[in-house]
């Protein structure tokens, strides 16, 4: 069949038939057939017809990719939100300025964290500059997601940390410190400027439990001046063996 034939072989009620033409119209690279997959992922919504719009829609660069694809976001299916992830995120730096006028300007908290799980697998510069963007969001979910998902820009450290420092001027309660710790370790982040201001958002809290992230973050980055600190904070919540052994493990001694 030639692309109109298949175009119009989309609107059958045979689903085996629906998915046949959707593999053969990938070859079929254009707006207009992009548009079309978009609307056959809306309409018919079974497994196997979602996954052959994915595979086909991967392998195109038409214009307008972009925007079709994001009309995936207007409605309630967490399948559909799935599929536009996966194809936007391999589209890549091309789709940003729509993913940033789509998603991460919506007054939707949940369209936001659904921008920045993608800007987390493009893992350009680009894309970090647009989570940066989000680190002071007014939704705490949305802000804890995009310093979690800094870990993923290994290759922009210098520009990481910064970010992080940043970050750490809303980090007020257990979740965010937490979130920013391990962020900082599971990352990998090993940059000195991170110590004072870590070293002065612990002085800025009480709670035990919150302290003991920071100290263990200051314990990574091999702050030998937070070992007493780390070491009697930890007796306070019954975790001397774990401040012990991240201790043994950096190498350090108390100053």
């Amino acid at each position: 069949m030639n692309r109109e034939e298949l175009l119009k072989a989309l609107e059958s009620n045979n689903k085996e038939e629906v998915r046949e033409a959707i593999e053969a119209l990938a070859k079929f690279d254009s707006p207009e057939v992009i548009r079309a997959m978009v609307e056959v992922a809306k309409r018919v919504r079974s497994k196997s017809i979602l996954e052959a719009v994915r595979c086909s829609l991967l392998s195109m660069k038409s214009e307008g990719l972009c925007k079709e694809v994001l009309k995936l976001f207007e409605e309630s299916e967490p399948k559909l939100f799935q599929l536009a992830v996966d194809v936007l995120t391999k589209a890549g730096n091309r789709c940003l300025g729509d993913i940033e006028e789509r998603l991460l300007s919506s007054p939707d908290p949940n369209m936001r964290k659904f921008a920045l799980d993608i800007l987390a697998g493009i893992e350009t510069e680009e894309a970090l500059e647009l989570i940066g963007s989000m680190i002071e969001d007014e939704d705490p979910n949305v802000r804890n997601t995009a310093v979690e998902y800094l870990r993923n820009f290994s290759g922009f450290k210098e520009k990481v940390a910064d970010l992080l420092i940043k970050a750490m001027d809303s980090a007020k309660d257990l979740y965010s410190i937490t979130t920013l710790a391990s962020t900082i370790i599971y990352g990998n982040v090993q940059d000195e400027r991170l110590i004072e201001p870590l070293r002065k958002l612990a002085n800025t809290i009480e709670d035990p439990m919150m302290k003991h992230w920071i100290y263990k973050s200051l314990l990574f980055l091999r702050d030998s001046s937070a070992v007493k600190p780390a070491l009697e904070n930890a007796i306070k919540i019954g975790a001397q063996p774990d401040i012990e052994k991240d201790i043994k493990i950096f190498g350090l001694e108390e100053s």
